[in-house]
Protein backbone atom coordinates (compact mmCIF):
# COMPACT_ATOMS: atom_id res chain seq x y z
CA UNK A 1 0.00 0.00 0.00
CA UNK A 2 2.89 2.35 0.85
CA UNK A 3 4.49 1.64 -2.52
CA UNK A 4 1.20 2.41 -4.29
CA UNK A 5 0.92 5.73 -2.45
CA UNK A 6 4.52 6.62 -3.33
CA UNK A 7 3.96 5.68 -6.97
CA UNK A 8 0.75 7.74 -7.07
CA UNK A 9 2.47 10.74 -5.51
CA UNK A 10 5.40 10.43 -7.95
CA UNK A 11 2.98 10.22 -10.89
CA UNK A 12 1.15 13.38 -9.72
CA UNK A 13 4.42 15.26 -9.32
CA UNK A 14 5.68 14.05 -12.68
CA UNK A 15 2.46 15.00 -14.51
CA UNK A 16 2.49 18.39 -12.72
CA UNK A 17 6.08 19.01 -13.87
CA UNK A 18 5.17 17.89 -17.37
CA UNK A 19 2.20 20.28 -17.49
CA UNK A 20 4.41 23.09 -16.15
CA UNK A 21 7.04 22.37 -18.81
CA UNK A 22 4.36 22.34 -21.53
CA UNK A 23 2.99 25.72 -20.36
CA UNK A 24 6.52 27.17 -20.36
CA UNK A 25 7.14 25.76 -23.84
CA UNK A 26 4.00 27.46 -25.17
CA UNK A 27 3.84 30.69 -23.19
CA UNK A 28 7.58 31.44 -22.95
CA UNK A 29 8.02 32.37 -26.63
CA UNK A 30 4.63 34.10 -26.64
CA UNK A 31 5.66 36.27 -23.67
CA UNK A 32 9.02 37.04 -25.29
CA UNK A 33 7.39 38.03 -28.60
CA UNK A 34 4.82 40.20 -26.81
CA UNK A 35 7.54 41.90 -24.77
CA UNK A 36 9.59 42.50 -27.92
CA UNK A 37 6.59 44.00 -29.73
CA UNK A 38 5.66 46.30 -26.86
CA UNK A 39 9.26 47.50 -26.40
CA UNK A 40 9.82 48.04 -30.15
CA UNK A 41 6.62 50.08 -30.53
CA UNK A 42 7.37 51.96 -27.31
CA UNK A 43 10.87 52.89 -28.48
CA UNK A 44 9.54 54.22 -31.79
CA UNK A 45 6.94 56.41 -30.11
CA UNK A 46 9.42 57.53 -27.45
CA UNK A 47 11.95 58.46 -30.15
CA UNK A 48 9.31 60.44 -32.04
CA UNK A 49 8.25 62.21 -28.83
CA UNK A 50 11.86 63.12 -27.96
CA UNK A 51 12.60 64.37 -31.48
CA UNK A 52 9.36 66.31 -31.84
CA UNK A 53 8.24 67.50 -28.39
CA UNK A 54 11.44 67.72 -26.38
CA UNK A 55 13.27 69.43 -29.21
CA UNK A 56 16.23 67.06 -29.25
CA UNK A 57 17.76 67.73 -32.68
CA UNK A 58 20.28 64.89 -32.93
CA UNK A 59 18.68 61.63 -34.11
CA UNK A 60 22.02 59.85 -34.60
CA UNK A 61 23.05 60.81 -31.04
CA UNK A 62 19.71 59.40 -29.88
CA UNK A 63 20.70 56.12 -31.56
CA UNK A 64 24.03 56.13 -29.70
CA UNK A 65 22.18 56.69 -26.42
CA UNK A 66 19.88 53.74 -27.17
CA UNK A 67 22.83 51.49 -27.96
CA UNK A 68 24.64 52.55 -24.77
CA UNK A 69 21.58 51.86 -22.63
CA UNK A 70 21.03 48.51 -24.39
CA UNK A 71 24.65 47.53 -23.84
CA UNK A 72 24.48 48.47 -20.14
CA UNK A 73 21.26 46.51 -19.67
CA UNK A 74 22.65 43.43 -21.44
CA UNK A 75 25.89 43.64 -19.40
CA UNK A 76 23.82 43.83 -16.19
CA UNK A 77 21.69 40.84 -17.20
CA UNK A 78 24.83 38.86 -18.02
CA UNK A 79 26.52 39.91 -14.74
CA UNK A 80 23.56 38.65 -12.69
CA UNK A 81 23.40 35.44 -14.79
CA UNK A 82 19.91 36.26 -16.01
CA UNK A 83 21.10 36.19 -19.60
CA UNK A 84 23.12 33.16 -20.68
CA UNK A 85 26.55 33.70 -22.15
CA UNK A 86 26.44 33.96 -25.92
CA UNK A 87 28.03 31.15 -27.89
CA UNK A 88 31.34 31.95 -29.52
CA UNK A 89 30.93 33.41 -32.95
CA UNK A 90 32.54 31.73 -35.92
CA UNK A 91 32.35 34.97 -37.89
CA UNK A 92 35.56 36.75 -38.71
CA UNK A 93 36.06 39.93 -36.65
CA UNK A 94 35.83 42.04 -39.82
CA UNK A 95 32.47 40.48 -40.74
CA UNK A 96 31.17 41.07 -37.23
CA UNK A 97 32.36 44.68 -37.26
CA UNK A 98 30.83 45.26 -40.71
CA UNK A 99 27.49 43.84 -39.56
CA UNK A 100 27.52 46.03 -36.44
CA UNK A 101 28.47 49.11 -38.42
CA UNK A 102 25.77 48.61 -41.05
CA UNK A 103 23.18 47.88 -38.37
CA UNK A 104 24.15 51.03 -36.45
CA UNK A 105 24.07 53.23 -39.54
CA UNK A 106 20.67 51.86 -40.57
CA UNK A 107 19.24 52.53 -37.11
CA UNK A 108 20.68 56.05 -37.10
CA UNK A 109 19.19 56.75 -40.52
CA UNK A 110 15.86 55.31 -39.35
CA UNK A 111 15.86 57.83 -36.49
CA UNK A 112 16.61 60.62 -38.97
CA UNK A 113 13.60 59.45 -41.00
CA UNK A 114 11.50 59.39 -37.83
CA UNK A 115 12.52 62.97 -37.06
CA UNK A 116 11.16 64.29 -40.37
CA UNK A 117 8.22 61.92 -40.95
CA UNK A 118 5.18 60.65 -39.09
CA UNK A 119 5.32 57.33 -37.24
CA UNK A 120 2.95 55.83 -39.82
CA UNK A 121 5.12 56.85 -42.78
CA UNK A 122 8.22 55.62 -40.93
CA UNK A 123 6.62 52.19 -40.41
CA UNK A 124 5.42 51.98 -44.01
CA UNK A 125 8.92 52.81 -45.25
CA UNK A 126 10.35 50.04 -43.06
CA UNK A 127 7.81 47.57 -44.47
CA UNK A 128 8.60 48.64 -48.05
CA UNK A 129 12.24 47.70 -47.53
CA UNK A 130 11.44 43.97 -47.21
CA UNK A 131 10.67 43.36 -50.91
CA UNK A 132 13.89 45.17 -51.84
CA UNK A 133 15.89 42.91 -49.53
CA UNK A 134 14.27 39.82 -51.06
CA UNK A 135 15.04 41.14 -54.58
CA UNK A 136 18.66 41.80 -53.59
CA UNK A 137 18.96 38.21 -52.33
CA UNK A 138 17.62 36.92 -55.65
CA UNK A 139 20.07 39.03 -57.64
CA UNK A 140 23.27 38.97 -55.55
CA UNK A 141 23.05 35.61 -53.81
CA UNK A 142 21.05 33.80 -56.49
CA UNK A 143 18.52 32.67 -53.89
CA UNK A 144 15.63 30.65 -55.29
CA UNK A 145 12.43 29.37 -53.71
CA UNK A 146 11.84 25.64 -53.79
CA UNK A 147 8.11 25.17 -54.31
CA UNK A 148 8.23 21.62 -52.98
Amino acid sequence: DLENNQASLFEKLHSSESAKHERQRIFGPLAALTFNLVVAVGIIFLNKWVLENVGFQFPVCLTVIHYAVSWALMASLKFFSILPASPSSELAPLSLFTFGFVNSVSTGLANVSLKYNSVGFYQMAKIAITPLIVLAEFIWYKKRIAFS
